[in-house]
């Protein structure tokens, strides 16, 4: 079957919290598809200059430019309603938040004029696949819609917006939740069974040495954790747990790095300090993805402290642990969203609830006082993540999906 021409649907790209586009795109044009990428923002210029300079005749990027705020949408609305689609797209009663919010009258403003190509179309995001079928209504893309659902979108979008996805249930061709957790969900809000398939986001593993983690005498255990500083990764949970593993009789040394950034940063500097741990956390900021790799070699143990934020949103299955895992890793984690599908309890690495932080530091004692069993499970997680979460055996099925797809619609 010839490929299909592809479109992707984002908010916003390049996005660097969101490499597993850019890492599905080229997936697709190296197995000979021509992508275009629709996104309503531009990300960072120098990663979309380089991209287009890898794939220049086999990909297309566009941006449909829509303000952040409702109060720009609305300043610049009565420019715009000159078109007749942006009109019709002011229906609040037929097409909803989309309308009520002003983003798809402006996209229909902007959108590019003449008679729209038949493409399969790839959203990524609930909220984005809605609007994507939305603007197939309008008559602005044509095509069946296929909607990958991540994270945030299935936790804190729709505890504020129980119904967002009635619409894209309905009228979406195909369903992509990224974990049995968000299959399940999917299913309890209505979405039929014969349109949901799991995909994975995976990792390249190509990529990764695994390497056995091994003790030297008078070495310190190395716990590492990588990702954004918000809420739902706990990194306040890790930094408690070891503070109170350190503070049991007779702990191994052990030290704590973290990498990244963002807004809880200050406050979790603080917090350690609070305590007392001194050089034995360290904050290394955000690093490039060389830099990560190499701290990752030096590490012992990978922490992972994953919790629902009090908004509601929760992870996803976090793609820092998977490369971690397919390093040889053992992993820490919590029992979050579709965490579990990939750390094996007590097999690739050690469980607990989710913000349970003595069960945490019982974990990362445990662990600390068991290096002899590091290999074992670190064999097992780097074999999990070959098997079952392998970036180009993904590209592989999602061309096959959308070629499918393409194919019956």
């Amino acid at each position: 079957m010839p490929a299909p021409p592809v479109s992707f649907f984002v908010s916003r790209f390049p996005n660097p919290s969101e490499t597993f586009i850019q890492a599905q795109a080229e997936g697709l044009l190296a197995r000979g598809f021509a992508v275009e990428i629709v996104a309503l923002a531009k990300g960072d210029e120098a990663t979309l200059n380089g991209i287009l300079a890898r794939w220049p005749d086999a990909l297309q990027v566009r941006f449909v430019p829509i303000p952040k705020t409702f109060g720009a949408r609305l300043a610049v609305l009565p420019g715009v309603l000159g078109a007749a689609k942006a009109r019709a797209a002011l229906d609040v009663a037929r097409f909803g938040e989309e309308a009520a919010s002003l983003r798809l009258p402006l996209a229909a403003a902007r959108w590019p004029k003449g008679q729209p190509m038949r493409r399969v179309w790839l959203a990524h995001y609930g909220r984005w696949g809605a609007f994507a079928c939305r603007l197939r209504e309008l008559g602005l893309i044509v095509g069946p819609i296929a909607t990958v659902f991540h994270g945030k979108d299935m936790s804190a979008y729709l505890d504020r917006r129980p119904n967002a996805y009635a619409h894209l249930l309905r009228h979406g061709d195909l369903h992509l939740p990224i974990s049995d957790v968000w299959r399940e969900k999917l299913l309890g809000l209505g979405a039929p069974v014969e349109r949901i398939l799991v995909h994975r986001m995976g990792v390249d593993v190509s990529r990764f040495v695994e390497a056995p983690r091994t003790l030297a005498a008078g070495e310190p255990v190395r716990f590492i954790g990588v990702g954004r500083m918000v809420e739902k990764k706990g990194f306040d949970d890790a930094i408690a747990a070891f503070a109170a593993f350190r503070a049991e009789p007779g702990a191994p040394s052990a030290t704590l790095t973290l990498i990244g950034d963002g807004a809880l940063r200050t406050s979790l500097e603080a917090q350690s300090r609070g305590l007392g741990l001194g050089d034995a956390v360290r904050f290394a900021g955000l690093l490039p993805h060389a830099k990560v790799a190499e701290e990752l070699a030096r590490a012992h143990v990978f922490a992972l402290s994953s919790r629902t934020a009090r908004s509601g949103d929760m992870e996803g299955i976090p793609v820092a642990l998977m490369e971690a895992m397919a390093q040889g890793m053992p992993a820490l984690a919590t029992r979050h969203s579709g965490t579990p599908e990939l750390v094996e309890h007590d097999v690739s690495g050690l469980l607990c609830a989710e913000g349970d932080r003595a069960g945490l530091a019982a974990n990362m004692g445990a662990m600390a006082r068991a290096p002899e069993r590091w290999p074992a499970m670190g064999a097992a997680g780097a074999a999990k993540v070959r098997a079952e979460f392998d970036l180009n055996a993904w590209n592989d099925k999602l061309a096959e999906r959308l070629s499918t797809l393409y194919g019956k619609s």
